[in-house]
């Protein structure tokens, strides 16, 4: 670790080193059956599987639409229960296979060595709220190489009356995202309320914060040798609504996410030559 850091290398600059490059792993994006740069539609972020590509990410950087290039073929979130004018988040009212995002991409295979652990080469497909960093409630998909795989995402909505309001969070048991504030977003989440008390114990226990989690700057990364610390502490689990500061209500108004998957052969006459 002492060479390392001499080079500026630790744990978290080196799984940013090494991993695969959004711009490389993105060969084809549409929307809406309408092509799309894949750059402007994902962004690298931290999740419990590492660094990812992401789309439609607002959990740690809620923005405005006015900060984004308009696009007329592009629908945007409007949150009534946020602050902010609005999310960049895309949003299509159209339906059936054709509608929402369509990406083409590539694993690098030549990349794995042959005495790679990795049963095969592929990628692990994440989803979760928009607004929740992903890890506590998260659904996933294998995909391998030589598939298309096609995922349907059906929400399921919670709504509260603003009458509820009225009633103490402790005695209601759920909060509204503008009640309580949290170190890493301005919209109250659960599981972002989750995460930053899981933080917390890290520091408290172990002195740091694993490079997975959201930035900490009055905190030291993990390194190799916190690992010891760190295996012992999964093993504990923490109680949300007595340990962490703040309680980690529920969100009066959330949603959930299922989702079902079909898997079939990828189709080259459905993309440019250059492409496939």
């Amino acid at each position: 670790m002492k060479i390392l850091k001499s080079h500026y290398f630790n744990a978290e600059t080196i799984m940013e080193e090494v991993h695969q490059k959004c711009e490389d792993l993105l060969l084809h994006c549409s929307f809406n059956s309408k092509k799309k740069n894949c750059n402007e539609m994902f962004n690298l972020i931290k999740t419990t599987e590492g660094h990812c590509c992401a789309f439609n990410y607002a959990a740690l950087n809620d923005g405005n639409i006015d900060e984004i290039s308009s696009d007329d073929d592009i629908e945007y979130y409007i949150d009534p229960s946020s602050n902010l004018k609005s999310t960049d988040i895309f949003v299509t009212s159209k339906s059936g296979r054709g509608s929402g995002l369509s990406v083409v991409f590539t694993v690098e295979p030549n990349d794995y060595p042959k005495w790679s652990m990795t049963p095969f080469n592929g990628a692990k497909i994440l989803l979760s709220d928009p607004n929740d960093y992903p890890e506590i409630t998260l659904s996933y998909k294998y995909v391998v190489m030589g598939q298309s795989l096609d995922i349907k995402v059906e929400p399921m909505i919670f709504q509260s009356d603003d009458a509820v309001r009225k009633i103490s969070p402790k005695t209601r048991n759920c909060v509204f995202h503008d009640e309580l504030s949290l170190q890493h977003t301005d919209r109250f989440s659960t599981e972002t309320c989750k995460i930053e008390c899981k933080m917390k114990n890290y520091v408290e226990k172990c002195g740091c914060v694993p490079y997975k989690y959201p930035k900490d700057i009055t905190s030291r990364i993990c390194d190799f040798e916190d690992l010891k610390c760190l295996n012992n502490l999964r093993a504990q689990t923490i109680e949300w609504d007595t340990e962490c500061t703040p309680v980690c209500y529920i969100e009066c108004q959330d949603k959930k996410y299922s989702i079902t998957s079909d898997v079939m052969p990828l189709l080259a006459d459905f993309y440019p030559r250059n492409v496939t």
